[in-house]
């Protein structure tokens, strides 16, 4: 959960690389490095004027963590996703590298939300083009829509207005999504687009999954689950491989308070989530009939107990060698926990966990950045060097922070840091930074009203 917290100093910590049984390697985040990569200035453009201004939980509906995704590329052109100051849902699209935003203004819906839970989602399914958006849920009816075939796929033709969208609808393949939230679309290598959804509420709820083929969506099956030990997943995310491995890390809320977030979990799929299996590779569970325990031991990658201001669904990413990286915020290792959820967060920083596919094994390394109750967000380019670009809830300054393949990302060096104009959590286009190596983020100001894109050169590594 977020809240508002008091302006504090944003601080830069010493970083060390800690493995299950070892701390090893201080190193200045901070200090000047050849090899981890740069970022300069390509321009930033204004997306709207007219965002919407309600705060909650210390952020705003546009540009949260989980947002998955509000600004994404697909065949030559970027895509952002927002609410209007009216409460109607936008979506934005450009041709990239310069070309000016499109908007279209969806008008038969109109949220009267103010929860910055209740997100835009965008999906684009590579097999028919169609863009799907779902929306304005926080353990309440599920909201969607999608546009009509060949929308992404053939842009410059396509119908790019209200309606070229279908009506919003309630629930998908017949079943009952009256209680969802935290929607997350994502593609396979082969075209297939994915939903994964919570169902069920904060500290009661499962993860499942829905697949769209063919112009419809099938039901897969829940695939976590929480309810029956009366906790809930929260995802750091869930990513395809070039080889079509599915990636899922989360961690565990035992109750509503996020105090109770503890540990860091994993598995993976080989079949599109109908079979899921372990850190070593061994199937345990299977989609619908017997879904992964959500905080089965033998899931456990990394043990981080209760109270230690853990945030629940940062981010994580997946490079092209396999690796997956989640970005993560706690306490440090051997410092007293607290119990009090805003307090803990004022001493938590970022780190960077890692799982080597060949090896298996999972690393840990304390970035020592601090953001109070915000998010933070990781991705990688086409040579497999990090980014994370992270806010602060107390004194609205961005910072992008890079690191290298070459060094094992441990060249971690802070690249730009912003004056106090920004809040809510920042947002990576995902897909044109491994795609064309160029760092754009979706940056809400202060206020909400005004939404930017920043864009970003990326050079070394």
């Amino acid at each position: 959960m977020k809240r508002f917290i008091p302006a504090r100093r944003l601080m830069a910590a010493a970083s060390c690389l800690m493995t299950a049984t070892v701390l090893a390697v201080v190193v200045d985040p901070t200090a000047a490095s050849a090899a981890a990569p740069t970022v300069s200035d390509a321009g930033s453009g204004t997306l709207t004027t007219s965002g919407r201004t309600a705060v909650s939980y210390s952020g705003l509906m546009n540009g949260e963590s989980f947002q998955q995704d509000g600004i994404t590329t697909f065949n030559g052109w970027q895509y952002a996703a927002f609410w209007d100051q009216s409460g109607y849902v936008n979506l934005s699209r450009r041709q990239l590298p310069s070309g000016g935003w499109q908007n279209l203004r969806l008008t038969d819906y109109r949220t009267t939300s103010t929860d910055s839970h209740n997100v835009i989602c965008i999906g684009i399914s590579p097999q028919d083009g169609t863009v799907h958006l779902a929306f304005d849920m926080h353990s309440n009816q599920f909201k969607y829509r999608r546009s009509a075939t060949g929308t992404a796929t053939s842009p410059a033709s396509a119908n790019w207005s209200a309606g070229g969208f279908g009506a919003v609808q309630n629930s998908l393949a017949g079943t009952n999504m009256s209680t969802v939230t935290y929607p997350q679309f994502f593609a396979a290598p082969d075209g297939t687009l994915q939903m994964a959804i919570r169902t069920g509420g904060s500290g009661n709820g499962d993860e499942v999954l829905y697949e769209y083929r063919s112009g419809s969506w099938s039901y897969v099956g829940e695939f976590i689950d929480g309810t029956s030990f009366d906790n809930n997943p929260y995802l750091f995310g869930i990513e395809y491989d070039r080889e079509g491995l599915l990636h899922v890390t989360w961690t565990v809320r035992e109750t509503s308070n996020g105090s109770s977030n503890h540990d860091l979990f994993y598995a993976y799929s080989r079949d599109k989530g109908r079979s899921w299996r372990d850190n070593a590779g061994t199937v345990v569970a299977t989609a619908g009939s017997n879904p992964l325990d959500s905080n089965a031991a033998g899931l456990r990658v990394w043990p981080n107990s209760q109270n230690r201001g853990l945030m629940n669904q940062e981010s994580q990413v997946v490079d092209a060698a396999g690796t997956v990286h989640v970005l993560s915020s706690h306490l440090p290792a051997n410092t007293p926990s607290i119990t009090d959820f805003n307090t803990a967060r004022n001493s938590a920083v970022l780190v960077h966990y890692w799982r080597d596919k060949a090896s298996k094994q999972w690393n840990q390394r304390y970035l020592g950045y601090t953001e109070g109750l915000s998010r933070g967000d990781i991705a990688v380019d086409s040579r497999d060097n990090l980014y994370v670009v992270s806010g602060h809830s107390g004194t609205h300054v961005l910072q992008i922070a890079t690191a290298s393949k070459a060094s094992n990302w441990t060249d971690w060096t802070v690249r730009s840091r912003s004056a106090a104009n920004y809040m809510s959590d920042p947002l990576i286009d995902h897909a044109r930074l491994k795609s064309q190596n160029v760092l754009s983020i979706f940056t809400p100001y202060t206020g909400g009203s005004r939404i930017e894109v920043q864009n970003w050169n990326t050079a070394g590594g």
